[in-house]
């Protein structure tokens, strides 16, 4: 009887292993946020560096409740694709140029306006204010992409050519490589060029072969697929203040518990201004490395930049009546105004 007794015992303790062995876990298994990068890592980055330290804060302060992992060189497909499932949440995160979400949500490109930003401070008090978080619910509610905070892409855009760039009469007749955006595309059309939409990752190998003769970027961007080997030439004529969006799927992040979107929501601050030092800081750094490749990089005088300004702007702000909400419109140039007049 004792060894049938231990049998038995042996029995269930055998079946309650068992059962503990196949059942179901009841931790809820980490938030996976994928992040979608370009070409990288490369150190001491406005991009990249700043998205590192946010995917390895996130990881500690949650306690391994939220997992993030970063695919570069396009793993997860070119921007516009990317952001088109960000929208139905198959992908989690991009920081990209906010020209490549005006196809979904036209009204961001109030962001493109030629000369809209005399400096910096300007643009951050605008971008971080009211304006700033009336695009981004907007964005929210009809894109299903959610801007949790506006970096800088490196500072100001400037036009190359594979052609000597000394004034604004020398962009005439060139094909210029522009992002899918209207305002973009009406900046170029203005000063006698021809604006030419070419995804990003095909951007190098289309100026190598001809396809294009030139592009816009800030020197920063410019250098993070080598242009310098295919381009010679920059005027920095600074035609519009570059944005980078911290884009999060709205459907992810309304997933999210409230104590993991603010530990979210506190590391996007710290790396919204680790991305803002580090770009302004690279300017300088950026364009002595240009030279030292053969890149002619042409100041603009004042004189010079009115050029460009009074040839671009006017026909840009009629094209985006047509195209954004005019009461944003609006409301952001006040903002712009009201900024210029706290920092003039």
């Amino acid at each position: 009887m004792k060894f049938k007794g231990i049998l038995a015992a042996l029995a269930g303790g055998v079946l309650a292993l068992g059962a503990t062995a196949y059942a179901p876990s009841t931790h809820a298994a980490p938030f996976l946020i994928k992040i979608a990068e370009g070409p990288g890592p490369k150190p001491n980055h406005y991009g990249h560096t700043p998205i590192q330290e946010f995917a390895k804060e996130i990881e500690e302060k949650s306690g391994g409740r939220i997992k993030a992992k970063i695919y570069w060189n396009f793993a997860l497909g070119k921007n516009e694709a990317v952001l088109n499932r960000l929208r139905t949440g198959q992908v989690e995160c991009i920081i990209t140029s906010e020209g490549h979400v005006a196809p979904y949500y036209p009204d961001v490109q109030v962001l493109g306006i030629p000369y809209l930003f005399a400096n910096r401070k300007v643009a951050y008090e605008v971008l971080d204010g009211p304006v700033g978080d009336k695009i981004a619910e907007g964005m929210a509610k009809k894109a299903g992409i959610r801007v949790l905070r506006w970096w800088e892409n490196g500072g100001y855009r400037h036009y190359s050519s594979n052609k000597p760039l000394k004034s604004v009469d020398d962009l005439k007749g060139l094909k210029i490589r522009t992002m899918t955006n209207p305002v973009h595309m009406q900046i170029v059309r203005s000063l006698g060029a021809s604006p030419t939409p070419i995804a990003w990752a095909d951007l190098y190998s289309s100026l190598q072969t001809g396809v294009v003769d030139g592009q816009e970027n800030a020197l920063a961007t410019f250098r993070i697929p080598k242009l310098e080997e295919v381009q010679k030439h920059i005027i920095l004529d600074g035609h519009v203040y570059s944005v980078l969006g911290f884009y999060m799927s709205e459907k992810f992040w309304q997933s999210l518990p409230a104590d993991l979107k603010k530990i979210v929501s506190d590391a996007v601050d710290r790396a919204t201004k680790r991305n803002r030092e580090i770009s302004f800081a690279n300017f300088e750094s950026d364009r002595k490395y240009l030279e030292s490749k053969g890149v002619s990089v042409v100041d603009v005088s004042a004189a010079e930049k009115r050029r460009f300004q009074e040839m671009t702007q006017k026909p840009a702000l009629e094209a985006l009546k047509k195209e954004v909400d005019p009461k944003l419109l609006a409301e952001l140039l006040e903002a712009v105004k009201a900024a210029e007049k706290k920092y003039q």
